[in-house]
Protein backbone atom coordinates (compact mmCIF):
# COMPACT_ATOMS: atom_id res chain seq x y z
CA UNK A 1 0.00 0.00 0.00
CA UNK A 2 1.84 3.26 -0.78
CA UNK A 3 1.30 6.59 1.24
CA UNK A 4 -0.75 9.38 0.25
CA UNK A 5 0.58 12.62 -0.19
CA UNK A 6 -0.39 15.17 2.74
CA UNK A 7 -1.66 17.90 -0.38
CA UNK A 8 -4.02 15.24 -1.48
CA UNK A 9 -5.35 14.28 1.88
CA UNK A 10 -5.91 18.00 2.47
CA UNK A 11 -7.86 18.33 -1.28
CA UNK A 12 -9.98 15.25 -0.17
CA UNK A 13 -10.33 16.44 3.54
CA UNK A 14 -11.50 20.01 2.22
CA UNK A 15 -14.14 18.80 -0.58
CA UNK A 16 -15.37 15.88 1.61
CA UNK A 17 -16.58 18.81 4.28
CA UNK A 18 -18.13 21.16 1.48
CA UNK A 19 -19.95 18.01 -0.53
CA UNK A 20 -21.22 16.94 3.25
CA UNK A 21 -22.04 20.53 4.48
CA UNK A 22 -24.40 21.19 1.11
CA UNK A 23 -25.81 18.13 1.40
CA UNK A 24 -26.55 17.62 4.90
CA UNK A 25 -26.02 20.45 6.16
CA UNK A 26 -22.58 22.03 7.95
CA UNK A 27 -23.79 21.17 11.72
CA UNK A 28 -23.64 17.87 10.70
CA UNK A 29 -20.17 18.54 8.64
CA UNK A 30 -18.42 20.38 11.94
CA UNK A 31 -19.78 17.44 14.18
CA UNK A 32 -18.58 14.75 12.07
CA UNK A 33 -14.49 16.87 11.87
CA UNK A 34 -14.85 16.99 15.41
CA UNK A 35 -15.89 13.30 15.86
CA UNK A 36 -12.72 12.35 14.13
CA UNK A 37 -10.51 14.76 15.62
CA UNK A 38 -11.30 13.79 18.67
CA UNK A 39 -10.80 9.93 17.76
CA UNK A 40 -6.96 10.63 16.48
CA UNK A 41 -6.70 12.53 19.93
CA UNK A 42 -8.24 10.19 21.99
CA UNK A 43 -5.95 7.35 20.30
CA UNK A 44 -2.54 9.33 21.21
CA UNK A 45 -3.24 10.38 24.63
CA UNK A 46 -6.65 9.21 26.16
CA UNK A 47 -7.16 11.99 27.16
CA UNK A 48 -10.67 13.17 28.99
CA UNK A 49 -11.13 16.25 26.54
CA UNK A 50 -10.93 13.85 23.58
CA UNK A 51 -13.64 11.04 24.96
CA UNK A 52 -16.21 14.35 26.15
CA UNK A 53 -15.38 15.89 22.60
CA UNK A 54 -16.23 12.28 21.02
CA UNK A 55 -19.65 12.36 23.17
CA UNK A 56 -20.38 15.78 22.31
CA UNK A 57 -20.12 15.61 19.05
CA UNK A 58 -22.01 12.14 18.63
CA UNK A 59 -24.73 14.04 20.62
CA UNK A 60 -24.88 16.82 18.16
CA UNK A 61 -25.17 13.67 15.03
CA UNK A 62 -27.79 12.02 16.56
CA UNK A 63 -30.20 14.81 17.73
CA UNK A 64 -29.56 16.64 14.43
CA UNK A 65 -29.25 13.58 11.81
CA UNK A 66 -31.55 11.70 14.01
CA UNK A 67 -32.76 9.36 10.60
CA UNK A 68 -29.73 9.19 9.19
CA UNK A 69 -28.15 7.39 12.36
CA UNK A 70 -30.55 5.34 12.49
CA UNK A 71 -30.47 4.36 8.57
CA UNK A 72 -26.70 3.81 9.03
CA UNK A 73 -27.07 1.25 12.22
CA UNK A 74 -29.85 -0.80 10.27
CA UNK A 75 -27.79 -0.86 6.95
CA UNK A 76 -24.75 -1.98 9.19
CA UNK A 77 -26.95 -4.41 11.29
CA UNK A 78 -28.21 -5.80 8.22
CA UNK A 79 -24.62 -6.65 6.90
CA UNK A 80 -23.63 -7.98 9.43
CA UNK A 81 -26.06 -10.86 9.83
CA UNK A 82 -25.89 -11.22 6.18
CA UNK A 83 -21.36 -12.21 7.13
CA UNK A 84 -22.16 -13.51 11.13
CA UNK A 85 -22.60 -17.11 10.04
CA UNK A 86 -21.75 -20.34 12.23
CA UNK A 87 -18.31 -21.34 10.16
CA UNK A 88 -19.12 -25.13 11.79
CA UNK A 89 -20.25 -27.30 14.35
CA UNK A 90 -17.71 -25.73 16.98
CA UNK A 91 -18.72 -23.20 19.41
CA UNK A 92 -19.98 -19.60 17.92
CA UNK A 93 -20.07 -16.36 19.51
CA UNK A 94 -22.51 -13.36 18.03
CA UNK A 95 -23.48 -10.52 20.12
CA UNK A 96 -24.44 -7.06 19.44
CA UNK A 97 -23.38 -4.23 21.84
CA UNK A 98 -23.41 -0.59 22.02
CA UNK A 99 -20.00 -0.04 23.92
CA UNK A 100 -17.70 -3.14 23.00
CA UNK A 101 -14.50 -3.01 24.91
CA UNK A 102 -12.51 -6.35 24.27
CA UNK A 103 -9.55 -7.11 25.64
CA UNK A 104 -7.73 -11.05 24.69
CA UNK A 105 -4.56 -11.46 25.92
CA UNK A 106 -3.87 -13.06 28.82
CA UNK A 107 -2.23 -16.24 28.74
CA UNK A 108 -3.85 -19.61 27.82
CA UNK A 109 -7.32 -18.12 26.60
CA UNK A 110 -9.54 -19.92 24.06
CA UNK A 111 -9.93 -18.43 20.75
CA UNK A 112 -13.61 -19.65 19.15
CA UNK A 113 -15.02 -18.22 16.00
CA UNK A 114 -16.61 -14.69 17.17
CA UNK A 115 -18.84 -11.96 15.61
CA UNK A 116 -19.86 -8.97 17.45
CA UNK A 117 -21.07 -5.91 16.08
CA UNK A 118 -20.83 -2.58 17.97
CA UNK A 119 -21.80 1.03 17.90
CA UNK A 120 -18.34 2.00 19.64
CA UNK A 121 -15.32 -0.17 20.22
CA UNK A 122 -11.87 -0.60 21.58
CA UNK A 123 -10.28 -4.44 20.65
CA UNK A 124 -6.76 -6.02 21.53
CA UNK A 125 -6.25 -9.54 20.21
CA UNK A 126 -3.18 -11.15 21.29
CA UNK A 127 -2.94 -14.50 19.36
CA UNK A 128 0.65 -15.82 20.76
CA UNK A 129 -1.21 -16.31 24.33
CA UNK A 130 -4.06 -17.96 22.06
CA UNK A 131 -5.11 -21.83 22.29
CA UNK A 132 -7.00 -22.35 19.66
CA UNK A 133 -10.39 -24.32 19.85
CA UNK A 134 -10.74 -25.57 15.98
CA UNK A 135 -8.52 -25.80 13.42
CA UNK A 136 -9.81 -22.95 11.41
CA UNK A 137 -11.28 -19.86 13.57
CA UNK A 138 -13.86 -16.89 11.79
CA UNK A 139 -13.96 -13.63 13.42
CA UNK A 140 -16.16 -10.84 12.01
CA UNK A 141 -15.67 -7.93 13.85
CA UNK A 142 -18.27 -4.38 12.46
CA UNK A 143 -19.63 -1.25 13.17
CA UNK A 144 -19.99 2.36 13.31
CA UNK A 145 -16.70 3.53 15.02
CA UNK A 146 -13.52 0.80 16.10
CA UNK A 147 -10.33 0.69 17.14
CA UNK A 148 -8.98 -2.75 16.62
CA UNK A 149 -5.66 -4.23 17.32
CA UNK A 150 -4.67 -7.61 16.73
CA UNK A 151 -1.13 -9.52 16.94
CA UNK A 152 -1.36 -12.78 14.93
CA UNK A 153 1.66 -15.19 15.33
CA UNK A 154 3.78 -16.30 11.75
CA UNK A 155 2.63 -19.73 11.93
CA UNK A 156 -1.11 -19.24 11.54
CA UNK A 157 -2.96 -19.38 7.79
CA UNK A 158 -4.37 -15.48 7.50
CA UNK A 159 -6.91 -14.20 5.84
CA UNK A 160 -7.91 -10.68 5.82
CA UNK A 161 -10.66 -8.73 5.01
CA UNK A 162 -10.89 -5.00 6.10
CA UNK A 163 -12.52 -1.81 5.25
CA UNK A 164 -13.51 1.87 6.90
CA UNK A 165 -15.15 4.29 5.22
CA UNK A 166 -12.57 7.16 7.13
CA UNK A 167 -9.85 5.99 8.96
CA UNK A 168 -6.86 3.72 8.26
CA UNK A 169 -5.57 0.09 8.20
CA UNK A 170 -2.25 -1.14 9.00
CA UNK A 171 -1.23 -4.55 8.22
CA UNK A 172 2.41 -5.05 9.60
CA UNK A 173 4.83 -2.18 8.23
CA UNK A 174 2.38 -0.76 5.92
CA UNK A 175 -0.45 1.54 6.54
CA UNK A 176 -2.65 3.70 4.90
CA UNK A 177 -5.16 6.10 5.56
CA UNK A 178 -8.18 8.78 4.34
CA UNK A 179 -10.94 7.87 2.84
CA UNK A 180 -12.41 4.74 1.90
CA UNK A 181 -9.65 2.00 2.47
CA UNK A 182 -9.87 -1.37 1.87
CA UNK A 183 -7.93 -4.23 2.08
CA UNK A 184 -8.14 -8.76 1.31
CA UNK A 185 -4.75 -10.55 1.88
CA UNK A 186 -4.31 -14.35 2.43
CA UNK A 187 -1.36 -16.03 2.85
CA UNK A 188 -0.46 -17.91 0.17
CA UNK A 189 -0.10 -21.11 2.21
CA UNK A 190 -3.44 -20.95 3.86
CA UNK A 191 -4.35 -24.22 3.46
CA UNK A 192 -1.38 -26.27 4.92
CA UNK A 193 -1.16 -24.45 8.56
CA UNK A 194 -2.22 -25.46 11.20
CA UNK A 195 -3.87 -22.97 12.34
CA UNK A 196 -6.10 -20.76 10.37
CA UNK A 197 -7.67 -17.57 11.11
CA UNK A 198 -9.73 -15.33 8.71
CA UNK A 199 -10.84 -11.57 9.89
CA UNK A 200 -13.57 -9.85 8.50
CA UNK A 201 -13.29 -6.16 9.75
CA UNK A 202 -15.81 -3.45 8.87
CA UNK A 203 -15.66 0.19 10.22
CA UNK A 204 -17.34 3.10 9.08
CA UNK A 205 -14.89 5.27 11.20
CA UNK A 206 -11.79 3.19 12.35
CA UNK A 207 -8.43 2.48 13.12
CA UNK A 208 -7.42 -1.50 12.56
CA UNK A 209 -3.64 -2.61 12.83
CA UNK A 210 -2.85 -6.04 12.52
CA UNK A 211 0.55 -7.11 13.04
CA UNK A 212 2.37 -10.40 12.43
CA UNK A 213 4.72 -11.76 15.12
Amino acid sequence: MKSIPKQALVFIAAGSYLLLGGVAGYLTANALALLVLGIVRFRSDRERKAAVLIAVSVLALIINQLGLVVAIVLLSLGVFYMKAKPPGPGNFVSRHRLLLHLRLDQPSWILRSMAYWHAFGEIRVDLTMAVPEERETTVVLQGIMGDVEWIVPEDYGLQIEASVLLGQIGWNAQQEGGMAQRIYWRSPDYDQKAHQLKLQLFYLVGNIKIRSM
